[in-house]
């Protein structure tokens, strides 16, 4: 079994894999999650759950919260990451 991918190589692909309807080309580091990419609740909920299984961490509710940009959502994951690991 290999080990955790690294934020910039996974977070972009697992937004476009949770909302179905965007490429990963289209998506941007300063794209926010909501109001630029249009992800809806369940969306962000079920990102948390592919975040969590990719990276090997615990992302809490109000960690994601705080990462309204793609950018921030894979500094936010790094950070999880060094903690951890």
């Amino acid at each position: 079994m290999s080990g955790p991918d690294t934020p910039a190589s996974g977070v972009r692909p697992l937004i476009a894999l949770v909302t179905g309807s965007i490429a990963v080309a289209d998506i941007r580091h300063g794209d926010r999650l909501v109001e630029d990419l249009g992800m809806d609740s369940l969306e962000i909920a079920d990102l948390l759950v592919e975040i969590e299984e990719r990276f090997e961490v615990v992302i809490t509710v109000d960690a994601l919260a705080g990462a309204r940009t793609v950018a921030e959502l894979e500094a936010t994951v790094r950070r999880l990451q060094c903690a951890t690991g």
